[in-house]
């Protein structure tokens, strides 16, 4: 009986080795990933986790928004995520000629701030747009998962970023809605 306890621990010992082991092997290229680069571009977690979009490693030539935000192309109609001077944020959405149009039933939750202490920020409506009821947490580089439901009924769709309000040195946007796609 005694070896049979030691047999099912030294199993369950090793199944918990290589259960971390693959975590690490598989996260360890993305760790790498998260240093910035020489333009001052900081390259997040890029994890592909189901319905989560990370666009900060794109090095394409990016859409600006027609007012000076961070274009979001991974819902229909596209979204303009904003942050207006008094840190207030505002969510226009986008036709095919990127002129806005007002939001239907779409379901909007922003988490951002320190994971300790997250900030849940909700909005309203307000000409054509959704405007949060709150300020972003102060910081001139503040992490952000923007939660968007299409409809009530669609799947949550993800967009993971900081907001870096920080001038781009090579084009007219902040750093969180640069369309100049640095090289690494």
């Amino acid at each position: 009986m005694k070896t049979l306890k030691t047999n099912y621990r030294i199993r369950l010992l090793a199944t918990a080795s290589a259960m971390t082991s693959f975590f690490f092997i598989g996260c360890s290229s993305e760790s790498q990933q998260r240093a910035s680069d020489d333009n001052g571009h900081s390259h997040e977690d890029a994890h592909d986790h189901e319905g989560e979009v990370d666009h900060d490693n794109d090095h394409e030539k990016k859409e600006g928004g027609p007012s000076g935000g961070r274009i979001i192309t991974s819902v229909n109609p596209r979204v303009e995520f904003l942050i207006n001077d008094d840190r207030s944020i505002q969510l226009t959405f986008l036709d095919n000629q990127s002129q806005p149009i007002a939001p239907n039933s779409q379901v909007i939750s922003l988490i951002s701030g320190d994971r300790s202490n997250p900030t849940m920020i909700a909005f309203t409506p307000k000409d054509n747009a959704l405007v949060s009821t709150q300020a972003l947490p102060e910081g001139n580089s503040v992490p952000v998962v923007l939660q968007i439901k299409e409809s009530p009924t669609a799947e949550i769709i993800r967009e993971k970023f900081n907001a870096n309000l920080s001038e781009c040195p090579t084009c007219d946007y902040q750093e969180y809605a640069c369309v100049c796609g640095h090289d690494d």
